[in-house]
């Protein structure tokens, strides 16, 4: 059988490669939101938790895309966080969203922030110090070629960098706490405090503490940052269906129209085969198993075209982390391949059903 299929697909060369590459177009389609989409988000959230502590307190409506919110606490709140039994350290950030460059910046007290933090690694230079310095991680200083001591515009206003620090903490720019409430006309504000909890303390136990003194606020752990951020962030779920249904539905119609086109082109075959002795459960698995290595053919076609996508993608946009995981590439198979088994039902089932002596006669 497999012979017989080999030599239909080969006999129609240019309708097989254009199904296939249908097919794959909805696999990369796939694929590489997938994978932008859970990249943006497992980077962010590692880097979040890279700033340290066990806890994160923001407003009751706060968001964890932190480029939602923008000075929303009081500062002074941190009196009180740190007053709670079991509480080490607590600092506190303001974020800002900087629309050119597509990136957050960080406004942050250097004391609190380095009893809190334990990552941040300075490759070059020193911590800021003067209100009119920032520090920059290498991933940003190497795209925008930044270098120690250049001067850099955020907001309209120029900053001189002092340190250059290793990606992977907190945000891409980061600068003194009050010269960033100062610029966001938010004194006295903050987005958020990173909470430590203090050594041989039961986290769970400061969690309960924390919450029953601090009512209407809300807290995260930071370890469950990048499941929380997957399902509280908006039209996660609605875009990642929507990218599911558009993949499904292309395998489905090309393969549906392809092999109804083949079935009227190869009648006066089927009516061959019937006439030797072909049953119809024989036609019907002769039909689908040629839709099935159509899409499989374009299935691998469509990871082909995924890793060189993603390839331009990371030279195009180096900060940009894709990350595809392998349940959603074996998903992306298996709905191709299905949904084009699915669409060659109906063409099958025609096959079957047609009368022989008649698609003996068909011209």
């Amino acid at each position: 059988m497999f012979t017989l299929i080999w030599a239909n697909i080969s006999q129609r060369p240019t309708r097989t490669a254009v199904t296939a590459m249908a097919v794959a177009l909805g696999v990369v389609l796939l694929l590489v939101s997938i994978g932008l989409t859970n990249g943006v988000m497992n980077d962010s959230a590692e880097r979040t938790r890279q700033v340290g502590g066990d806890f994160i307190v923001q407003g009751a409506n706060s968001s964890l895309m932190f480029a939602l919110d923008s000075g929303t606490l009081a500062a002074d709140l941190d009196q009180v966080i740190e007053s709670v039994d079991g509480v080490e350290a607590v600092t506190p950030i303001l974020t800002k969203f900087i629309q050119q460059g597509f990136h957050l910046v960080f406004g942050i007290d250097r004391e609190s922030f380095q009893r809190v933090n334990e990552s941040l690694r300075l490759v070059e230079g020193r911590f800021f110090e003067a209100p009119n310095e920032i520090i920059i991680d290498t991933i940003y200083s190497s795209t925008k070629n930044l270098a120690l001591g250049d001067s850099m515009s955020v907001l309209g206003r120029d900053f001189v960098i002092s340190g250059i620090f290793e990606e992977g903490t907190a945000s891409r720019v980061m600068m003194r706490l009050d010269t960033l409430q100062a610029m966001n006309a938010t004194d006295g504000k903050v987005s958020m405090f990173f909470v430590a909890v203090a050594e041989g303390q039961d986290q769970e136990l400061v969690f309960d503490r924390l919450e029953a003194t601090l009512t209407g606020y809300k807290i995260t752990r930071t370890a469950e940052l990048q499941e929380l951020m997957a399902s509280t962030t908006p039209v996660y779920t609605e875009f990642i269906s929507a990218m599911v249904f558009v993949a499904v539905a292309i395998s489905f119609l090309f393969i549906l129209l392809a092999m109804y086109s083949t079935i009227t082109e190869r009648t006066r075959e089927i009516g061959i085969l019937k006439s030797l002795g072909a049953s119809k459960a024989y036609i019907v698995r002769l039909i689908l198993r040629e839709s099935v290595l159509i899409c499989s053919l374009g299935a691998m076609l469509g990871f082909v075209l995924t890793f060189a996508a993603v390839r331009l993608i990371l030279v195009a946009f180096p900060s940009m982390h894709v990350v595809i995981p392998m349940a959603w590439q074996l998903a992306a198979v298996t709905m191709a391949i299905g949904a084009g088994a699915l669409g060659a039902v109906y063409p099958a089932v025609m096959a079957a059903r047609l009368d022989p002596l008649r698609a003996l006669g068909y011209e």
